[in-house]
């Protein structure tokens, strides 16, 4: 019985790691985008992680949470 709740925790586990974009970030975080933009620069936070294209990026919430950035 412990084997199935098991495994519905880890498929869980992947939906609450969304993708975080820059604009939610800077509202999570309440600065502008060239704030975050100076915090990649200065690697105070990860460089994005997820590429829809080459201006639509973003990071999944367990790598901003894995850098020590605490959001929701």
């Amino acid at each position: 019985m412990t084997d199935t709740v098991d495994q519905s925790a880890a498929a869980a586990a992947p939906a609450e790691d969304r993708v975080i974009y820059r604009s939610e970030l800077c509202q999570m975080t309440g600065v502008g985008s060239e704030a975050v933009r100076r915090w990649l620069k200065a690697k105070k936070i990860p460089p994005p992680d997820v590429h829809i294209s080459q201006k639509t990026m973003g990071w999944r919430l367990s790598t901003l949470r894995a850098a020590g950035i605490g959001l929701l």
